[in-house]
């Protein structure tokens, strides 16, 4: 059920459902980074059972429906939804499904380059507990944005990987990381992606995201969001620059786009944020306040 992310279908044609031996694979969306795909144990016509497979490239699976068995390294483990199977590339795997109840999980991937080639492997457990990753996968498969569909996906394995290994996260200074944030500050308002903070680094995308997190705090994609957020902000309280230009000003491409994550992220469109912080209504708000003293 696990499949190859270098076919060509996954990239060309993400509505077309490929069948990978037992079951159905149906691309759900990919990017240069990562891809995601829907899997369906086809009960009628797929064998229950297939082994002797191996593992392409790093990979999550997550169930979503019923349950299955997975033939790795620890032997024979049942997975439902309370679990997920997490795998590296070269992984000997097998897997068994209940043709009397069915299952159906989603599987991430992440493609070539994704991470530096002499990283430790990702996970030293292939089945652990499913804690806390729904959500990222919820946000990453709704986003229509590739960059914060990356982000969400490098998370995702990142946190798998902590859990895998056990690994206490670290926030102590590192320089490399304060070079990262003073690259994003230089070109924030530029189309600036985590593949090219990564170039500048030296780094796959992957090891800087899980880098600048323990490092910061934060993803270099939200560190890049407030950053455009704060200037946003300071171009629609301060001048009479349209909205759409605005957008633009602060690295957004497309008007919409901007609009709803500056009002996600305040609660108010740009325009309104303009009708609050102009100029004119914080002197009416003065004015009414000194009468109301006076009075």
């Amino acid at each position: 059920m696990i499949p190859d992310l270098r076919r060509p279908a996954h990239g060309v044609d993400p509505s077309e459902p490929v069948d990978v031996g037992c079951g159905t694979l149906a691309p759900v969306r990919s990017s240069n980074f990562a891809a995601m795909l829907d899997y369906t144990f086809d009960c009628a016509g797929a064998p229950s059972r297939v082994d002797a497979k191996r593992l392409e490239f790093n990979i999550i699976v997550l169930t979503t429906r019923g349950r299955w068995e997975f033939h790795g390294g620890a032997g024979r483990v049942e997975i439902d939804a309370s679990s997920l199977m997490a795998g590296v590339a070269a992984d000997n795997y097998g897997c068994r499904h209940d043709r009397r109840i069915g299952d159906s999980c989603i599987v991430v991937g992440l493609r070539p380059g994704a991470i530096d080639p002499d990283l430790k492997p990702l996970f030293s457990k292939q089945v652990i507990p499913a804690r806390g990753t729904q959500s990222l996968l919820k946000r990453a498969a709704r986003t229509d944005d590739d960059d914060l569909f990356e982000s969400l996906i490098f998370s995702l394995f990142d946190e798998v990987s902590s859990a895998s290994w056990r690994f206490e996260r670290t926030h102590a200074p590192d320089v490399r990381m304060q070079r990262a944030k003073r690259f994003i500050e230089l070109h924030a308002f530029e189309r600036l992606r985590l593949a090219d903070i990564a170039r500048e680094l030296g780094l796959s995308p992957f090891s800087t995201l899980r880098q600048f997190r323990a490092a910061c705090g934060t993803t270099p994609y939200t560190y890049l969001l407030e950053l455009r957020l704060e200037r946003a902000k300071a171009l629609l309280a301060g001048i009479r620059t349209p909205i759409r230009a605005v957008g633009t000003m602060v690295g957004f491409t497309d008007a919409s786009h901007f609009s709803r994550f500056f009002k996600s992220a305040t609660g108010y469109s740009p325009s309104e944020y303009r009708a609050l912080r102009s100029p004119e209504t914080r002197a009416a708000v003065v004015d009414l306040a000194q009468e109301r003293r006076v009075g």
